[in-house]
């Protein structure tokens, strides 16, 4: 299949450079849709006779939960096939990918390949330093070359039944504003998946820290204590290295 269609849910940017990087390397034209937004979650996107290349982060495990129902709900496909990345910040991927392979087989496109990419974590810069590298580039132009020929289905590790799903806490936080360091620029709003920001409701925030992260001014941080003792277990336990790693037939 000629015919290359992006389909991304990338907070913080690392899972849409990732499948980039793929459509890139395979030096065929691609069309693509970044669903990060509440609007573009809205709209229905129909696919025929294309090579879907998906990209996403792990959350808690599982595929975000935004992203599946996007998917599930407005996303149709005809003679198509299916190559996913998820990007996780070099703790698990779990059940992931399995999970994604389901979500597509009920749409009746096969997962013909896949990657598991470790990638820097939203959370901490000191867990997937510097990641991904040349090394982690390396397997993506591998998947690359392998679309020429993807026809066969490829079945990635995982667990059915899955590993339930991220809960949220209760009570809800949000990254707090020290409103003396914005200039009212809203590049945090703009980039928020949820609207928690410009709604100011902490129910909405999935802690994805996308507006911490593009905010230039540094006018946004986590205050809660349950952010820093997961970041304090992260940093204790999964700071060793991870190998991104491929599935292809």
């Amino acid at each position: 299949m000629n015919n290359i269609s992006i389909i991304t849910f990338s907070p913080t940017g690392q899972s849409k450079a990732c499948v980039l990087s793929v459509a890139r390397a395979t030096k065929k034209p691609y069309t693509e849709r970044d669903v990060t937004q509440p609007l573009m979650r809205s709209q229905p996107l129909y696919c025929e006779d294309s090579l879907i290349l998906l990209g996403f982060p792990v959350y808690g495990g599982r595929v975000p939960t935004l992203f599946s129902a996007y998917l599930k709900d407005h996303l149709t496909c005809k003679n198509c096939k299916a190559v996913a990345v998820a990007t996780y910040g070099n703790r698990a991927y779990d059940d992931a990918l399995v999970e994604i392979e389901d979500l597509l087989m009920e749409k009746g496109v096969p997962l013909v390949g896949c990657a598991a990419m470790v990638c820097q974590h939203s959370y901490t810069d000191k867990v997937g330093e510097h990641r991904p590298d040349i090394l982690d580039f390396q397997l993506l132009d591998q998947l690359a070359v392998s679309l020429e020929h993807a026809d066969d289905a490829v079945h990635p590790a995982g667990n059915r039944p899955y590993k339930k799903s991220m809960v949220l806490a209760t009570p809800s936080y949000m990254p707090v504003l020290t409103e003396s360091l914005c200039n009212q620029c809203m590049q945090c709003a703009d980039v928020c998946p949820t609207g928690a920001l410009q709604a100011k409701d902490s129910n909405l925030c999935i802690h994805c820290c996308a507006c911490i992260k593009v905010c230039t001014h540094k006018a946004l941080r986590m205050e809660d204590p349950r952010f820093f003792g997961t970041v304090q277990n992260l940093e204790t336990f999964c700071r060793e290295r991870q190998n991104s790693e491929l599935f292809l037939a």
